[in-house]
């Protein structure tokens, strides 16, 4: 299986500066390239376990010994380009950059893994037996991260995300993060992003702070969104006429006939995971769920592929005709 992550605001890691080295190559957007395929990938993993317990035994040694390597297998079984990770330690991308050094792995922390039971940090007692880089600077040990395979150019957008919707009775308030970095995807520059948000952080956000930051060019966003295909804020970012946002999703079915679904993407049988990309510049090709063996986490790998095409002549930001 696969697996990703690193970096963040403030003090930067030496070995972060040397995953964001490099520039651009490649032909740029405006050559308006032919069709090509993008293979993505999202991934909850569950690396701190939650206050539910539903992790307990993916955690276990022989468990966490297999995760890089598992999870490093399936993205270049895969061909991954766009690789999205959330709910993950900033121990687990030491060791999966072992696993993958032709990858640019980009973090975010968000939070520290506090436990509970008062015995410290979760993400160093789960992981720090088999890395002693548990801990970046600034100490946030849990967050979101992105793996690509294209070189990395510019500043990363690492935003704390505000809350924005109103919770549920006996709903908890929890960090939430927004991670999106520029690459090559493929023959383009193009921005990758990956977010986890709960009820209390709206997509409508998430896409707003995307738009402002890709500007016209090419997104993929990845993550994990706490919502069903049907939640009526989804509305926001959907598009072909299945919402009024600007994005196609990878989970929800042939370009053509598309429809706000997808398979089951947790152990529960939920669809909560996404990876989305803007209609005006990919059709979704397919889509698969995988179930690791030893499972590995709570969420299941969501993987599936895009084709990439020349940029529509309607401005990139507009609604889908029909939304």
């Amino acid at each position: 299986m696969r697996k990703a992550g690193w970096r963040r605001r403030g003090a930067v890691p030496a070995a972060a500066m040397v995953v964001l080295a490099g520039g651009f190559t490649g032909a740029s957007a405006a050559d308006r390239p032919g069709p090509y395929r993008v293979n993505v990938l999202t991934y909850n993993v569950c690396a701190a376990n939650n206050r539910d317990d539903t992790c307990t035994e993916s955690l276990k040694p022989d468990r966490r010994r297999a995760w890089a390597g598992e999870v490093a297998a399936l993205v270049h079984r895969r061909d991954i380009d766009v690789a999205s990770f959330t709910e993950m330690c900033f121990a687990q991308v030491d060791l999966l950059q072992r696993e993958l050094p032709g990858y640019r792995i980009v973090w975010f922390g968000i939070d520290r893994a506090h436990a509970r039971d008062g015995k410290g940090d979760k993400c160093r007692r789960f992981w720090g037996d088999l890395t002693p880089r548990t801990t970046p600077p600034d100490k946030k040990t849990f967050g979101l991260a992105l793996a690509l395979k294209g070189p990395v150019t510019g500043r990363p957008l690492r935003r704390m995300l505000a809350v924005d919707a109103a919770p549920g009775a006996g709903s908890r308030v929890h960090p939430r993060g927004l991670l999106c970095a520029r690459s090559m995807v493929g023959p383009r520059r193009s921005v990758s992003c990956v977010t986890h948000i709960s009820e209390t952080e709206s997509p409508g956000q998430v896409e707003a702070l995307v738009a402002e930051y890709a500007g016209g060019s090419p997104v993929i966003l990845g993550g994990d969104f706490n919502r069903k295909p049907e939640d009526p804020q989804l509305t926001a970012v959907y598009g072909r006429g299945l919402g009024t946002g600007r994005y196609t999703e990878v989970g929800a079915g042939p370009y053509r006939a598309q429809r706000r679904a997808g398979a089951p993407t947790t152990r529960g049988g939920r669809k909560i995971d996404y990876v989305f990309a803007t209609e005006a510049d990919f059709m979704a090709a397919g889509a698969e769920v995988i179930r690791t063996d030893p499972e590995l986490s709570d969420h299941l790998v969501l993987t599936g592929t895009f084709i990439g095409k020349a940029r529509s002549q309607r401005r990139a930001g507009a609604p889908s005709p029909g939304s």
